[in-house]
């Protein structure tokens, strides 16, 4: 089973493509989040755990959702992360999971997609992003009989100095400014309430015809990169940047 979390569209495309190689499905956590049902996933054998690297580590809807649902003791388990730079110590965070649920850790990879977190960067430009993601494409290829044939991917050795510091970071990030004070709505709102469909946390709702922000938020940006009108602005960082606009969409960046 392939299982992703993604806001922008990298994890999703990453994550079906691995699937199509290996004859799998794949399944959108927010599926089984949205719902007050804890999942209990019965089969045995290779899960797939694909989702974007925030803070040098696995994004936290994800590495929350394993941990809160049902998994047979056993499994083997990958995960693949997205990033613009890099996993930073998602092999650690990920093996020191398996250990809790009683998986067999088989290794973690990193596989580069466009930058989509414009609160704090700029991403690049549609024909920069295009060969990036022609590059995903041949790392999917690679890494996809490696997990059918149920290899292990080698990954780096995550020392405990980087570890620790790392996880300090992250942690502090996660709680001082993972924050939805900053999200603004412009003028050129047409409230169409795509905002509130695409968050997949359900963390917005429009009120008196503009979206509201909730505490929920995981700063995944479909927000703010899938307006249709551009009119939502966090603070003044993504003030004047393009929008990211997925890797399934002809093209990748709106100018």
């Amino acid at each position: 089973m392939v299982f992703y979390f993604s806001g922008t569209g990298n994890s999703r495309f990453v994550a079906k493509g691995i699937a199509r190689a290996i004859g799998q499905e794949a399944a959108d956590i927010t599926t089984y989040t949205k719902n007050a049902e804890r999942p209990e996933f019965t089969e045995s054998g290779i899960y797939v755990f694909v989702c974007p690297s925030y803070m040098s580590a696995p994004a936290r809807a994800m590495t929350d959702f394993i941990e809160w649902a049902e998994f047979p003791s056993g499994i083997k388990a990958y995960f693949i992360v997205t990033c613009a730079a890099s996993m930073g110590i998602t092999p650690k965070v990920a093996s020191e999971l398996c250990e809790k649920k009683g998986f067999e850790f088989m290794g973690a990879a990193q596989i580069e997609m466009p930058q989509n977190y414009i609160a704090l960067f700029t991403t690049k430009k549609v024909e920069e992003n295009i060969d990036i993601i022609e590059k995903a494409e041949n790392e999917i290829e690679r890494l996809s009989p490696l997990i059918a044939d149920g290899e292990k991917i080698e990954c780096k050795k995550i020392g405990s100095v980087e570890y620790s510091v790392t996880r300090w970071v992250r942690d502090v990030y996660y709680k001082n400014f993972m924050k939805t004070k900053k999200f603004r709505v412009t003028e050129t709102c047409i409230s169409c309430g795509k905002c509130v469909k695409v968050c997949p946390l359900s963390n917005i709702s429009m009120k008196d015809g503009k979206p509201s922000w909730g505490t929920n938020c995981t700063h995944c940006m479909a927000c703010i990169n899938q307006c249709p009108k551009d009119a939502i602005e966090y603070g003044k960082g993504s003030v004047g940047k393009p929008r990211y606009k997925g890797p399934e969409t002809n093209n990748s960046v709106k100018e």
